[in-house]
């Protein structure tokens, strides 16, 4: 163990010893029984080619848990704020006011779009409060993402702003009801507040929280029909928190990833996702009325003795009386994917971690953003990073304003088959990447850690893409 390891697993047992003192108390149960639905944002225009919404980012009060009350910063009052809904080719028209004490922006995370849209303060000046700003952007790809603030991220996402964009394409799979999973945590101290402060395991693990949430609520009650193809589309938007959801005497049918479909999908029992990831899954309904399933949150070896924490239930699956259903199949396949150009690596990004004086600090290439080199390409061009951990932490490595591939991990090609275009994806501990991407839109885009944390921390660069002459 290296000295920030040390230094970590000493004041870890201090805060375990202190009863109520540390910002993440015993888990806390829930104590809902009912699947929470997510709020709809009302579409105001009348063409059908558009979808134009209003978002308002504001302080409000929210139980999680235990009926205590909780300050939160949300989007139209609620936590997660509401869905927005698109189709592939719409134009996408967000009036956004922030009526919060502090500036804020909208990261539109995962979407490819125009940088002065990207809401990072390379390219927008924040939104003080009282003001407004337009977002107008084209839905280019089919997917799942989700938005969030990108100045002051670790506090403003764990106060609630966050939510989630459905777009959907010509070509979705056929399947007999669809649900969207919100995962997040949160701590709550015994007086319903949220911890002001950021102690070392927090600072060094990203903020985890004792109170585990689905759409913003604690252990809730999913319905479905015997023999249903339920699809499920499913987003972590956790600080720090990896999910590695398990579904006893299930498998997940993985279809699509951050990106869209998957050429080949394929069969898994554990679904690892760190923040910021996006899973698209199938499966069918098996059993009888009555029968439950719980969702758990296994462990998962993430640095620093993670994998010795103890599984956590996250919801429960209940089997309906209602009448069954059946007739539809698994897919098994979806239009093959462009292979994104190969070659030696263009960039070299060392992530990793060290003390400056008794401050901890995330580094790529030994320095903390805004001191990490600007990486400068041509538009339309592609570029090859050989992305190395040397960190005894896994990070999930998240690049604004395109997609990229994995091609190699520690020189391995990845199989044809299991390619697919990410926008984040876990960088192992002591493991290297070949990562591909093609930057297509002139402006700033930013690259960091997604745990929020690491990236207020310093573990967060630039690409320059200029314009064409």
């Amino acid at each position: 163990m290296n000295r920030v390891g040390t230094r970590l697993a000493a004041r870890t047992l201090v805060l375990l010893a202190c009863t109520g003192c540390g910002s993440s108390p015993a888990l806390v149960a829930g104590e809902t029984d009912q699947a929470p639905d997510l709020s709809e944002a009302v579409d105001v225009n009348e063409d059908p080619s558009i979808t134009e919404v209003s978002l308002e980012a504001r302080e409000a009060t929210k139980s999680y848990a235990n009926g205590r009350t909780t300050p939160v910063w949300t989007y139209n009052g609620s936590v997660p704020g509401p869905l927005i809904e698109g189709a592939v080719g719409d134009e996408l028209i967000v009036h956004f006011k922030n009526s919060l004490p502090e500036a804020t922006t909208i990261h539109w995370h995962g979407v490819r779009l125009p940088a002065a849209m990207d809401g990072t303060l390379r390219m927008q000046d924040p939104v003080q409060p009282g003001d407004s700003f337009e977002y107008r952007f084209p839905l280019k790809d089919a997917g799942l993402f989700w938005f969030h603030p990108h100045i002051r991220s670790d506090e403003q996402v764990e106060k609630g702003l966050y939510g989630v964009l459905r777009v959907r394409g010509p070509d979705e799979p056929e399947h007999d009801h669809e649900s969207i999973l919100v995962l997040d945590d949160v701590s709550v101290l015994p007086d319903g507040t949220l911890p002001t402060y950021l102690d070392d395991e927090s600072k060094m693990l990203g903020r985890q929280g004792n109170i585990l949430l689905v759409n913003g609520q604690a252990s809730p009650t999913f319905r479905w029909r015997a023999g249903s193809l339920e699809r499920l589309r499913i987003v972590n938007v956790a600080n720090g928190r990896f999910f590695n959801l398990s579904l006893p005497g299930y498998r997940w049918r993985v279809i699509g990833t951050d990106g869209g479909f998957v050429p080949q999908p394929y069969d898994t029992d554990a679904l690892l996702l760190s923040p910021g990831e996006r899973y698209d899954v199938m499966l069918v309904v098996s059993g009888d009325a009555g029968d439950e399933t719980t969702l758990w949150n296994e462990p998962y070896e993430r640095g620093h003795d993670t994998g010795k924490d103890e599984p956590l239930p996250v919801a429960t699956f209940r089997v309906t009386d209602e009448q069954p259903v059946g007739g539809l199949e698994l897919p098994s396949s979806f239009p093959d994917i462009e292979r994104f150009e190969d070659g030696p690596a263009d960039h070299e990004l060392e992530l990793s971690e060290g003390l400056e004086g008794e401050n901890l600090v995330f580094t790529i290439n030994g320095a903390t953003f805004p001191d990490v080199p600007l990486i400068s390409v041509p538009a339309g061009s592609s570029r090859i990073f050989d992305v190395r951990n040397t960190s005894e932490m896994d990070h999930p490595f998240h690049l604004h304003g395109t997609f990229f591939q994995v091609l190699s991990t520690n020189g391995k090609p990845t199989p044809t088959a299991s390619l697919a275009n990410r926008d984040t994806v876990i960088v192992p501990q002591m493991t290297t990447l070949k990562l591909s991407a093609r930057f297509d839109e002139p402006g700033g885009w930013m690259y960091h850690c997604h745990i929020l944390e690491h990236a207020e921390g310093g573990m967060m660069g630039e690409v320059n893409v200029e314009a064409s002459p």
